[in-house]
């Protein structure tokens, strides 16, 4: 195999359309952070320049720092969701202040989505591609 077959990357998938991250009962859309997608390297750069000092002694308190990359992300990287509910099994349409207080309120769901967005074979052209024929088979078959 050669090195473009494994390592291109689907444009659209990691900037416009996104990838969706099934959990079950609902799903979460992003793009990538990071590769095709520019504004989420422009934004991480701007957000985090205030704090640049704290970074670089190490000092940055953990909790602004979560903030810092919840609105990144909501901003930049989450691009919608599905089936997502408050903790009574409301609805919770998605908007940029849900999103903050979605992943503030389950830090260990926002380092998953951190993690996936990070991953760059979710947004391998190859992989991508052998999905959709996989979904395609299993739904003709069905």
């Amino acid at each position: 195999m050669n090195p473009y077959a494994m390592f291109k990357t689907n444009v659209a998938a990691e900037a416009d359309q996104g990838i969706a991250l099934d959990y079950g009962s609902f799903s979460i859309r992003i793009n990538r952070a990071g590769g095709s997608n520019k504004r989420y390297g422009q934004e991480l750069t701007r957000r985090l320049k205030p704090y640049r000092r704290q970074i670089d002694n190490d000092t940055l308190d953990n909790a602004v720092a979560e903030k810092v990359m919840a609105g990144l992300y909501a901003d930049t990287v989450v691009i919608g969701w599905d089936g997502v509910t408050d903790e009574n099994n409301a609805p919770l349409p998605f908007s940029r202040e849900n999103c903050i207080k979605l992943f503030t309120d389950l830090p260990e769901l926002f380092r998953d989505v951190q993690e996936q967005a990070a991953k760059v074979g979710n947004f391998r052209l190859e992989e991508r591609e052998d999905d959709a024929k996989n979904s395609n088979s299993s739904s003709a078959t069905n």
